[in-house]
């Protein structure tokens, strides 16, 4: 299936929720890379999903591009994600980079944190210079585009070890413009802290999917919920 096939599919189930035309948002992806999530990176389900939510970037943002971060106990910050990755992505920036760090267990609120660093907050980045780069610096980057709202597909496999700090931090949230569509797979566990917090929250969605094999037009169906089309219909 080729990104513009994908992008046809994700448009057919936008004329049904009534937003043909959905405004310009930006689109992050984060995904679990916790011990338990090893076999559905082996098997090739992650860059099926990946290929599948390009598709989603691709008509949200005119750049088509798409953040990633994955998590375990941290998170990596992988290269951002385009249509020329289509295919390869999760091998060559995932799992061949020696920088992300792999398996382990599971923490929502580093990596939430880091979502909204990078869309609203900015970060601090510390930076080398004089001889053998012995003086360190640290300065404030401002994000950019803090106007455009964001929607964040939040991937995992299980529950986390940090629910007080995740949930504090999902509260704070709501006072920028971003959706988190809080995404559990498998059947292992019952996603008992992102129900709630999407049940709490009016910027928080949740679905459920048995595993990563479901068809083009169910994980579509599951995504891009009515919910969250009349969260972008405001924008």
């Amino acid at each position: 299936m080729a990104l513009i096939d994908l992008k046809k599919k994700t448009r057919i189930v936008l004329d049904k929720r009534a937003l043909p035309q959905p405004p310009h948002c930006r689109v992050g992806l984060c995904i679990d890379i916790s011990g338990s999530m090893h076999n559905e990176y082996q098997d090739g389900l992650v860059q099926e999903t990946v290929d599948r939510l390009l598709a989603i970037a691709g008509t949200f943002d005119d750049n088509g591009e798409m953040e990633v971060w994955t998590f375990n106990q941290g998170y990596s910050t992988p290269p951002v994600a385009r249509a020329a990755d289509f295919g390869s992505y999760v091998k060559k920036e995932i799992l061949d980079n020696p920088k992300v760090d792999k398996w382990g267990g599971t923490n929502y609120a580093p990596v939430m944190n880091a979502v909204l660093d990078t869309y609203f907050r900015g970060a601090s980045v510390v930076t080398s210079g004089g001889l053998f780069g012995l003086f360190k610096k640290t300065e404030q980057q401002s994000p950019k585009d803090t106007h455009i709202p964001a929607l964040c597909l939040f991937i995992t496999d299980g529950d986390n070890s940090d629910a007080a700090e995740a949930e504090r931090i999902l509260r704070q949230a709501q006072k920028y413009q971003i959706y988190w569509q809080l995404i559990g797979i498998g059947n292992d566990t019952d996603f008992r802290f992102i129900k709630k917090m999407a049940d709490d929250l009016p910027n928080a969605g949740f679905c459920h999917l048995p595993n990563l094999r479901v068809s083009d037009d169910a994980i579509y169906e599951a995504l891009l919920t009515t919910e969250l089309c009349d969260w972008l219909r405001k924008f």
